[in-house]
């Protein structure tokens, strides 16, 4: 009896170590995704000011590409880890959109929507982020990527 017990504690103990384990794990690669999102919205960023400085592709009364070309990027497009691979690389914000700095939609809740949103008009890039246990933790995984200040996501995503 004595041995089974024994047995049980220490499969218990190897079960609760695996588990601890684990979530590190899981942990450190949801935070490895999120700095990489961070680090291509800084990317794509760069290359929208490169291009808008260098004045060699069309740009609108701005100053800003009117749209964005995947060549600029030699082989290599921004990713957005935290989405899945259905998911459309790229939105171009359209007329009605064009006093925007965030999208309407900052949550990628079906395959439908882009992983990253341009404003041709404000020269913004915005990465989107998938659905979380709360919108708190969609809103502050937002706000991280986007190194914005979003107070909720729902706000209109006008500049104030």
């Amino acid at each position: 009896m004595r041995l089974f017990m024994d047995s049980v504690i220490a499969l218990m103990l190897t079960a609760i170590l695996a588990g601890v384990v684990w979530y590190k794990k899981v942990d450190q690669n949801n935070h490895a995704m999120r700095d990489t999102a961070r680090t291509e919205v800084r990317r794509f960023q760069q290359q929208i000011a490169l291009q808008s400085a260098l004045a060699k592709v069309e740009r609108n009364d701005r100053g800003y590409p009117v749209t964005v070309d995947p060549d600029w990027f030699s082989g290599s497009l921004p990713s957005n880890p935290l989405l899945g691979v259905n998911h459309p690389w790229l939105e171009v914000a359209g007329a009605e959109q064009k006093d925007l700095i965030h999208p309407p939609n900052r949550v990628a809740g079906s395959s439908l929507i882009a992983k990253f949103w341009y404003n041709p008009h404000t020269g913004m890039v915005r990465a989107r982020v998938p659905a979380e246990v709360s919108d708190q933790a969609a809103l502050e995984m937002y706000n991280f990527v986007n190194e914005s200040a979003l107070p909720d996501l729902f706000t209109d995503g006008r500049a104030k």
